[in-house]
């Protein structure tokens, strides 16, 4: 047990929406640009410090360094002026990590984050004969469950891994690899993965989260590999306490609220508060009937971490994002950032991390998005800016 977690430890994995994506070359430049540019600025205004009568140092140029121009002495002058740190987002897809001081490791969504986030959980638990992890799945699509298969922690049979999340979720795993019911079938066998139970020598646990009452025979069928928790009821995973919750997607979808030690975590990736031309419309109230829900769990919360995918003209389709062409977002189930820092400021929430970012975004602008959230939220004690991966909060 880390006795340095005096509640919870939050590790941020993968932040990125849709699908994996890394910088383009040009994205680098821009970034490198911005390094350079902080860096110079730094040794100028040291360098200014030194100048007398106008344009004459005050000292030789190799008393001003420390030393003969080369790598070494140039290195200890750089270090004078510390580390400038850029937004760095990451392009692995969701993944979240929580550690809590009574020892359990949970993690939430299994997207390509979750390869590196197992590697780190090996290596946490060392020689342990015996290792628990507890995985809660928001919903089925790709994204949130591709880095599964690539986990490290499936091919270690001292491993029992508790996957919960509701049907689709825990099917979208068996269905392709057979995890709950050692069975894939035939026309299904290496067509995603070359991966299966066969060879994933871990112990499979599965939970499904749902509004499980009286049940038929044929939903017991399908429910035969797993067992149900009733989403009007916390789940219990040592001292932490947790509250499962639907949110507007085109694949149903839950979201989390995570309790331990009189401190709240609200995780909700992939939810759209909808904005449709007609109130009437049954998908329109079922979306804010959804938000409201949100909004009572996250009211107080001290970390939020939220889908908002777009920007509100994006999704309206007024402008397209990078070079993709405008086109309407309504009912992609995603969130406008400006609803998600409004709704942040009205929950009071401590700190929140918006994520799911949309792969055509690139990181200049993902950067302008951040600076302009810091200046809104200047003068306030709540925070808001986009989520970084290799964020680690301490709570």
């Amino acid at each position: 047990m880390d006795h340095s977690i005096r509640n919870m430890r939050i590790s941020f994995y993968g932040v990125q929406g849709s699908g994996s994506t890394f910088p383009a070359s040009h994205e680098t430049e821009a970034l490198q640009e911005v390094m350079d540019y902080e860096l110079l600025k730094m040794v100028f205004e040291d360098f200014d410090k030194h100048i007398i009568n106008g344009n004459q140092l005050d000292c030789t140029l190799t008393e001003y360094l420390g030393g003969p121009i080369n790598r070494k002495t140039l290195l200890k002058y750089r270090k004078r002026f510390g580390s400038y740190k850029p937004r760095i987002y990451g392009g692995w897809t969701t993944c979240i990590h929580i550690e809590t001081s009574d020892g359990y490791d949970i993690v939430l969504d299994c997207g390509s984050g979750f390869r590196n986030c197992a590697n780190d959980l090996q290596v946490k638990w060392g020689n342990q004969s015996e290792r628990h992890i507890h995985i809660l799945g928001s919903h089925s699509h790709f994204d949130h469950t591709e880095g599964f298969d690539q986990a490290v922690v499936c091919f270690d049979p001292r491993n029992t891994i508790h996957i919960y999340g509701n049907y689709q979720f825990l099917h979208s795993l068996d269905s392709y690899l057979g995890i709950f019911s050692k069975f894939v079938r035939d026309d299904v066998i290496g067509v995603q993965t070359p991966i299966n139970y066969s060879i994933m020598p871990a112990s499979f646990n599965g939970i499904e989260i749902g509004n499980i009452t009286k049940e038929t025979s044929v939903e017991k069928e399908k429910r035969k590999n797993w067992r149900t928790h009733d989403i009007n009821k916390f789940i219990e995973i040592g001292a932490t306490s947790i509250t499962a919750f639907d949110v507007y997607h085109p694949a149903p979808c839950l979201g989390y609220k995570i309790e331990h030690g009189g401190k709240t975590f609200v995780f909700c990736t992939d939810h759209e508060l909808r904005h449709g031309d007609n109130s009437d419309d049954p998908k329109q109230k079922i979306s804010e009937e959804a938000d409201e829900l949100l909004i009572k769990h996250t009211m107080g919360a001290d970390v939020l971490y939220r889908d908002g995918q777009y920007l509100r003209s994006e999704y309206d389709g007024f402008s397209g994002i990078g070079s993709s062409n405008p086109v309407e977002r309504i009912d992609w189930g995603h969130s406008c950032i400006e609803d998600v820092q409004k709704m942040a400021l009205q929950c009071l929430v401590k700190k929140t991390y918006i994520g799911h970012h949309d792969p055509n975004r690139e990181w200049s602008e993902r950067n302008w998005i951040d600076e302009t959230l810091a200046r809104t939220c200047k003068n306030r004690e709540e925070k808001i800016k986009l989520a970084c991966a290799g964020t680690v909060i301490d709570l």
